[in-house]
């Protein structure tokens, strides 16, 4: 609603429009995450020019893979793992989520991705077999 006052420099009389300002009823993201996010570019390298394993080191990779089972088992249950040189460069319990971490750590690569099953995943078979004979 316009409020007249008068000037200071005779009787004239003017109008000044208040604006009123609405909060809005939505949250706000801190300011120091959303520069975090800014900063944060995920590097694009085409699909074609990034760096695969080879059947061998494919290989070689499984085969270190199961010599540390159980203590990625321990670490990692239920965790998808992102594997490359015989060393862990993301983990995380989505799938999705998985190819993400491992092109902001190492994005000229295609890893090898795996996943540590936790003791739930292993469905229990009933026999109709009796346990002692």
């Amino acid at each position: 609603m316009p409020r007249k006052s008068k000037s200071q420099t005779g009787n004239k009389v003017r109008e000044t429009h208040t604006a009123y300002r609405v909060r809005s009823t939505r949250k706000r993201v801190p300011k120091a995450s959303l520069s975090k996010r800014r900063t944060q570019k995920e590097t694009i390298v085409p699909w074609a020019k990034r760096a695969a394993p080879t059947d061998e080191q494919l290989i070689e990779w499984s085969a270190w893979l199961n010599e540390h089972e159980t203590e990625f088992e321990k670490k990692f249950p239920g965790h998808y793992l992102a594997i490359w040189d015989k060393r862990i460069i993301a983990a995380s319990p989505d799938g999705d989520v998985i190819y993400r971490l491992a092109n902001r750590r190492m994005p000229a690569i295609i890893p090898m991705i795996t996943y540590v099953p936790r003791a739930e995943d292993f469905p229990m078979v009933l026999t109709p077999f009796p346990a002692s004979v």
